[in-house]
C-alpha cells in the first residue's frame, strides 16, 4: 500500500505556489497573502501579477472603515501600488485614520483618491498628520468630504512642511473664508503644490483676498480653480492682485470664469503671471464691460 505524501506549503516549489496564485484575483493577493510568512512574502514579491499591480480601484464597494483597515494593513508593506482609488466607500474618519497610519510607512503610493467618503474634519486631521511625514504622496483627492474650515486648517498646517504633494482637490468641502485664511498662509510657505481645486465651497470675497495675499509669496502654484464659490466678485471686489504667480493660460481661464459677472473691479494686477495670447483672450472676454486699469 502506497503511503500518502503530504506537502507543507512552506516546502512547495516556487513554481507550484505561482500556479496557486494564478487562480487568485489581485485583490486577494494584495490583502491576504502578504505578511503570512517570510517565504510567502518573497514568493509573492517575485510573482509577475503582483509586481505589475500598480493601480487598485475599489470605488463604490461599500467598504466602510472595517474594510479599509484591511487595505491599510496591506498598504503598509506593499511596494508596488502607486494609485489607490476608494471613491464613495463611506470610510469615515476611522477609515482615514487607518490610511494615515499606512501612509506613515508606505513610500510608493503616489495618488490617493478619497472622494465622497464622509471623513469630516477629524479624518482630515489624520491625513494631515500623515502628510507631515510622508514624502512620496503627490496627489490627494478629498472632494465631497465635508472637512470644513477646521479640516482645512489641519491640512494647511501640514502643507507648510510637506515637500511632495503637488495636487490637492478640496471641492465641495464647506470651506469658508476662515479655512481659506489658513490655506493661504500655507501657500505663502509651500514650494511644491502646483494644482489646487476649491470648486463649490463657500469662499466669499474675503476668502478671495486671503488667497490673493498668500499667492503673492508663492512661486509654484500653477492651477487654482475657484469656480462655483459665490465670492461676490460681481458686487464688491474692486482690486485684485495676482502678480508674479505664474498662473499661465489655464489659471487665467479660471480667473476669467470667476470674474464674468463682475461690475465693480477697477484694478487687476497680473504682472509676471505668464499669461499669453490665449489667457489674455479669456480675461478680455470676461472684463470687456469693466473699467479695469
Amino acid at each position: 500500500m502506497t503511503a500518502k505524501v503530504s506537502s507543507s506549503f512552506l516546502t512547495l516549489p516556487v513554481e507550484n505556489v505561482y500556479r496557486i496564485l494564478d487562480h487568485l484575483d489581485e485583490l486577494t493577493i494584495f490583502l491576504s497573502l502578504r505578511n503570512v510568512c517570510m517565504r510567502l512574502n518573497t514568493i509573492v514579491d517575485t510573482y509577475n501579477r503582483y509586481q505589475t499591480l500598480i493601480t487598485l480601484n475599489l470605488s463604490t464597494n461599500d467598504i466602510g472603515n472595517r474594510g479599509v483597515q484591511y487595505i491599510a494593513n496591506a498598504l503598509q508593506y506593499n511596494r508596488t501600488l502607486t494609485t489607490l482609488i476608494l471613491i464613495c466607500n463611506d470610510i469615515g474618519p476611522t477609515g482615514a485614520k487607518h490610511l494615515s497610519m499606512a501612509l506613515t510607512k508606505n513610500n510608493t503610493l503616489r495618488t490617493l483618491n478619497l472622494r465622497w467618503n464622509n471623513i469630516g474634519p477629524n479624518g482630515a486631521k489624520w491625513l494631515a498628520d500623515a502628510l507631515e511625514t510622508n514624502q512620496t504622496l503627490m496627489t490627494l483627492g478629498l472632494e465631497g468630504n465635508s472637512i470644513g474650515s477646521k479640516g482645512t486648517q489641519y491640512l494647511a498646517n501640514a502643507l507648510q512642511n510637506n515637500q511632495a504633494l503637488t495636487t490637492l482637490n478640496l471641492c465641495e468641502n464647506l470651506i469658508d473664508a476662515e479655512g481659506i485664511k489658513h490655506l493661504a498662509h500655507a501657500l505663502s510657505k509651500n514650494k511644491t503644490l502646483t494644482s489646487l481645486s476649491l470648486v463649490s465651497n463657500i469662499i466669499n470675497v474675503d476668502g478671495a483676498k486671503y488667497l490673493a495675499d498668500g499667492l503673492q509669496h508663492n512661486q509654484t502654484l500653477l492651477i487654482l480653480n475657484l469656480a462655483k464659490n459665490e465670492m461676490g466678485f460681481e458686487e464688491t471686489l474692486t482690486s485684485l492682485n495676482f502678480a508674479w504667480n505664474e498662473m499661465g493660460n489655464q489659471g487665467a481661464q479660471y480667473l476669467a470664469d470667476a470674474l464674468k459677472n463682475n461690475r465693480t473691479l477697477r484694478q487687476l494686477d497680473l504682472c509676471g503671471s505668464q499669461i499669453y495670447d490665449l489667457g489674455a483672450e479669456y480675461l478680455f472676454d470676461a472684463l470687456t464691460i469693466n473699467r479695469v486699469r
